[in-house]
């Protein structure tokens, strides 16, 4: 009995300590809103004025603060589609304009090999006549120009013939140095260049880099170079001294493509270009480029909202040095090739990443069974889509438009064994897409004081006073009060 009278009592003490709590509170708010600066609050917590008068108030600063909730949340609403503009505006007369990046791609002739490629595929071994193998043929030239593979390639040509231990076999492993070995050289590849008509060094400014399209040489991308470097060759060009011309002769079959600095070549994504395979071919490629300038606040912008990535902000699981939507495709390929089979073809890892181990023998076989050798269509098709083989990719920040304008027929000379392309742009440009920020961060920030301020007459200092009204002068009157009844 006297257990649960102490227990009655205590609760009591509690009750009566929390009552006198809430109403210290009550007092702390009643003296915040006589005093704050917001608007109407004073009116509400005047105790000489009229009950009718004070409803009258609260009701005025429930609509106000319901009509700035609202402006608010729409404000917030729109953000995502009206952050960001991109407009078509004219440049001014005599502007210097850049020459695009240019990639250089070694193709096949007539399935035609080097003879040292030839040499290697006979050290293989031969069929099951003892004569030269031409299915180990098919996969040594699918390794050295990937873009060659067609669905069912490795596996229809890399069968064990059975009772045969003298039959040739595909090479187990070390594809990347097989194309290093026996894939073709600078020196091999180009025999001149010129850019408005001025000779310059073609090994020292197409630097080599391995692509999903094959090894390719680059000329000024940000993936295997940099602006400022000795390899960067300077293309900014003045119409009133300069051609916008380019002109490569090279003794080898090529594909010649047109890109941004911060693409790649690319199997799914066909850039402007042309390919060249007979000798003493010759061919002209006019093309038009706009390019897309950004202003300086679009970055402050979050990507998934302007809709875009700059080369800078590249992923962290990316192997390239730069973000493009060409990379990411490539970096998403690699990712699912990974997934099925805990390996990557190296066509997908350029600079030999060692978080992914490049596919041996067993491991393509593996990819060409889970179809994901080169799974183009199916990823372009479901990106940004939110399906399980969707890559989320974005387009780059930077990325102009290049057109084709005219490609002439092709001429032969034969003269010569060399091939020569003629890349031209007829007119300069004279418009520019730009891609503006409407809504920076200065501008969230000025619209959202605005509504507050409108409505309720509220500012940085305001808030300031709420959090000093329940923190600072709720501790001094405590500790007053305190020392009183000490």
């Amino acid at each position: 009995m006297a257990q649960h009278l102490d227990a009655a009592g205590d609760n009591q003490k509690k009750q009566r300590r929390y009552g006198r709590l809430f109403w210290k509170f009550v007092t702390y708010l009643k003296d915040y809103c006589a005093n704050c600066t917001l608007a109407g609050f004073a009116y509400i917590a005047n105790h000489r004025l009229h009950p009718t008068e004070r409803i009258f108030w609260l009701l005025c600063v429930m609509v106000s603060s319901f009509g700035c909730y609202w402006l608010i949340r729409e404000y917030q609403d729109s953000y995502p589609t009206r952050a960001v503009s991109i407009v078509y505006e004219s440049m001014p007369p005599f502007s210097k304009w850049k020459f695009p990046t240019v990639s250089v791609c070694e193709v096949v002739y007539k399935y035609q090999l080097a003879s040292q490629v030839e040499d290697y595929v006979q050290s293989l071994g031969g069929d099951a006549d003892g004569e030269y193998s031409f299915e180990l043929e098919t996969h040594v030239s699918y390794i050295i120009f990937p873009h060659q593979y067609h669905e069912g390639n490795i596996r229809g040509h890399c069968t064990t013939i059975p009772n045969c231990p003298q039959c040739g076999q595909c090479p187990k492993e070390n594809n990347r140095q097989i194309l290093t070995w026996y894939g073709s050289n600078c020196t091999d590849m180009f025999a001149e260049c010129r850019l408005s008509d001025k000779v310059f060094d073609c090994c020292r400014y197409f630097l080599p880099l391995i692509t999903p399209y094959g090894r390719c040489f680059m000329l000024n991308s940000l993936q295997n170079n940099r602006h400022g470097l000795k390899s960067w060759l300077p293309t900014v060009l003045d119409p009133a001294t300069q051609l916008a011309k380019m002109q490569l002769i090279t003794k080898l079959p090529v594909q010649v493509s047109l890109m941004n600095e911060e693409d790649i070549p690319h199997t799914a994504l066909s850039p402007i270009g042309v390919t060249v395979t007979d000798p003493g071919q010759n061919k002209l490629l006019q093309f038009h480029r706009e390019t897309m300038e950004n202003d300086p606040d679009v970055i402050e912008i979050p990507p998934k909202i302007r809709n875009c990535l700059f080369p800078e902000e590249n992923l962290p699981s990316s192997v390239y040095r730069a973000y493009s939507f060409s990379t990411c495709i490539s970096d998403c390929t690699r990712n699912f090739q990974m997934e099925k089979c805990n390996c990557t073809h190296f066509i997908m890892n350029p600079m030999a990443d060692p978080r992914y181990p490049d596919c041996n023998l067993e491991g393509l076989y593996c990819l060409e069974i889970n179809n994901v050798v080169k799974p183009d269509g199916k990823l372009l098709l479901n990106n940004n889509k939110g399906y399980k083989e969707s890559c989320g990719c974005l387009p780059s920040c930077n990325d102009g438009d290049i057109q084709a304008v005219y490609e002439a027929i092709s001429e032969f000379d034969k003269s010569t064994t060399t091939r020569n392309i003629t890349l031209s742009m007829p007119a300069l440009p004279t418009d520019q897409f730009r891609r503006q920020a409407l809504r920076s961060r200065l501008d969230v920030v000025v619209s959202m004081g605005g509504m507050l301020g409108l409505f309720l007459g509220a500012s940085i200092l305001s808030g300031i006073e709420c959090i000093y009204y329940f923190t600072v002068r709720a501790f001094n009157n405590a500790w007053r009060e305190h020392e009183t009844h000490a």
